[in-house]
């Protein structure tokens, strides 16, 4: 017998060694032979089989890659096999049945052929024929099924397109109307819910605009994830609520949500219920943060012919819109609409918009007013506090009450807070120049303008130092006065910058004590000189004892602290024999005089030095 030798049987690719070879014939001796002739060709992987009927339940349970397939068999021949097979295989495929025959008559070919098989190998056996013939049977299969691997993953892959495409405009259509942080309605969404939930209601509907105020801080203390965590947890609890009311709600903008409900008999305890809910203080690495915000609303009632509902829609959520703007001072709680708001956005806007242009063109609008303070045992002026005045060609005199909390709001507070600096050394160095003078002028620093000078990298002590070079003003002219609101900025670098103010000999008055957040805590660490006693202590302590008992703790504690204690507010002589009698050290209000301009104050000095 010729075969392979073992430099040619080592030359077999593995693809083709690896191959399942299925030999069936009722001869005994051709099993053999064949099975001898492949082994040693390097095939490792090839099965005998006497029994046709043995042979298919063989490759019915597990396919081979090659069938080599004797034609004339006792109980089934070779076209009853692969008529069996032929029915199971899948689609796409083919049987691989090479037939073994010693007939060559036309006939047998074409009925095998049309059986499907792929050759033929005659008996008996030419070895080389039998290895090239079985060689190009395996290749091809080889080939058939790289190809159809090649189709089952495009298949794949077109497959998997398709879902992701169907998942992708899933979610562009789901995305278009909903927030893809919170998961609840976007504007879009909310403006075709807010359609059928008008068509649907028959009452009143409520416009609830609720805005969070403290993302950005936690956004620079914790990240943006927490901020979305912070926005998720306040958008499900107003979802909880919504769902309870029958209305809707969702992100109108950035940290904003809007709600819209129908209105229930008692309106106000039930946004004031939702606002509590929303606020309430949220888990947070272990421990609570405590939520803060506002909310503005307004009613509208139902559509009409007269009434386009997407005009009413719109009217209501301006409504909603000025209530939530004019509530920024108001703390977690909400603003209901109605017609003054409007009136003072208004008056509020052309503020805003004169203090621009007056900043930009005209900042002699704004002017120093000077309020002395008193030595109450002495009965001499110790210093004045500068007061920024602002008289506008039309809107006529506004209060500081007015548009210092406009200025804060726009950032404007910053300028405003320098020309006071400049005007007061000037108004020293005019002073100076023309004569002695040895009283301290306080001015006002906002904790607004801080914030808004270290962000620009600025420093109020190196500001305050180039202008006192430049004016030539000796130390201990200037006093700063700072509201219990600095001392919600960062409390370290604050205390950083008054004992730079200190060192540098600028005196740090804590003003408005006891109407904001300070603590004895802070206060026993603060680089302070004096302590400002708000008017609220001073006005009817003369006359309410419990008052007076207040504001003499409040002088015991400044005593005990090493402050020295101005009291703000002294319109009666009453009032002053108080505070004499309490042991205050200093003294300012109408009592003594009002604020004044320059001209007026130094009028009023040289009288009051008359008087003494």
């Amino acid at each position: 017998m010729k075969v392979l030798d073992r430099q040619d049987a080592s030359a077999l690719p593995e693809e083709l060694a690896a191959a399942r070879i299925l030999v069936v014939d009722d001869n005994p001796a051709n099993l053999t032979v064949l099975a001898e002739l492949l082994r040693e060709t390097g095939y490792r992987s090839v099965d005998l089989e006497a029994s046709p009927e043995m042979a298919v339940r063989r490759w019915l349970a597990q396919p081979y890659d090659l069938l080599l397939l004797d034609m004339r068999m006792p109980e089934l021949d070779g076209l009853e096999v692969m008529a069996r097979l032929r029915s199971q295989v899948a689609d796409g495929d083919y049987l691989p049945c090479i037939i073994l025959t010693a007939q060559t008559d036309p006939e047998t070919r074409a009925a095998a052929l049309d059986a499907g098989a792929l050759d033929f190998i005659l008996k008996p056996f030419d070895f080389d024929e039998v290895l090239k013939r079985i060689r190009n049977a395996l290749q091809t299969r080889l080939l058939h099924r790289q190809a159809r691997q090649r189709l089952d993953a495009y298949g794949q892959t077109i497959s998997a397109q398709q879902q992701a495409l169907a998942e992708r405009e899933h979610d562009i259509a789901y995305l278009a109307s909903h927030d893809s942080i919170t998961g609840l309605l976007n504007r879009h969404g909310l403006c075709q819910g807010l359609e059928e939930l008008a068509q649907e209601t028959k009452g009143d509907l409520v416009f609830l605009l609720v805005e969070l105020s403290d993302a950005d801080q936690l956004m620079l203390l914790e990240g943006a994830q927490s901020v979305d965590y912070l926005l998720r947890e306040a958008g499900t609890r107003l979802a909880a609520l919504m769902q309870d009311l029958g209305g809707i709600c969702g992100v109108w903008r950035g940290q904003t949500f809007l709600a819209v409900f129908p209105a229930r008999e008692d309106l106000k305890s039930e946004v004031e219920r939702i606002l509590d809910t929303v606020f309430a203080p949220l888990p947070f690495h272990g421990s609570h943060v405590v939520l803060h915000g506002r909310g503005g609303y307004a009613l509208a009632s139902p559509a009409s012919k007269d009434v386009d509902l997407v005009d009413q829609r719109h009217a209501a959520l301006r409504a909603a819109g000025l209530a939530l703007a004019s509530a920024h001072r108001l703390g977690n709680r909400a603003l209901l609409y109605d017609a003054r708001l409007a009136e003072s956005f208004a008056r509020r806007h052309r503020i805003e918009r004169a203090m621009q242009e007056a900043l930009q063109t005209q900042p002699e609008q704004f002017q120093l007013a000077y309020q002395p303070k008193v030595d109450i045992s002495g009965h001499r002026v110790v210093g004045c506090e500068a007061l920024l005045r602002w008289h506008h060609p039309s809107l006529g005199t506004i209060s500081p009450g007015e548009f210092i909390p406009i200025a804060e709001d726009t950032g404007a507070i910053e300028i405003l807070g320098m020309l006071v600096m400049d005007r007061v050394f000037s108004f020293l160095s005019q002073r100076l120049q023309r004569g002695s003078w040895n009283l301290p002028i306080a001015f006002n620093v906002s904790a607004r303008q801080f914030e808004l000078m270290r962000a620009r990298g600025m420093s109020l002590v190196n500001a305050i130092e180039t202008r006192r070079a430049l004016y030539h003003i000796p130390r201990g002219l200037i006093e700063l006065e700072i509201t219990e609101s600095s001392l919600l900025t960062d409390f370290d670098w604050l205390v950083t910058q008054l004992e730079k103010l200190r060192e540098n000999a600028i005196g740090v008055a804590l003003d408005d004590f006891g109407t904001g957040y300070s603590s004895l805590s802070y206060l026993q660490n603060l680089p302070i000189n004096t302590l400002k006693i708000d008017r609220s202590f001073v006005d009817g302590a003369a006359r309410d004892r419990r008052q007076a008992a207040l504001l003499s703790n409040i002088l015991h504690l400044a005593r005990d602290l090493k402050f020295v204690s101005v009291a703000e507010g002294v319109e009666t002589v009453g009032d002053l024999d108080l505070l004499r009698d309490l042991s205050c050290a200093i003294a300012q209000g109408y009592y003594f005089s009002r604020p004044l301009m320059e001209p007026d104050l130094l009028l009023w000095l040289e009288a009051f030095d008359h008087r003494s």
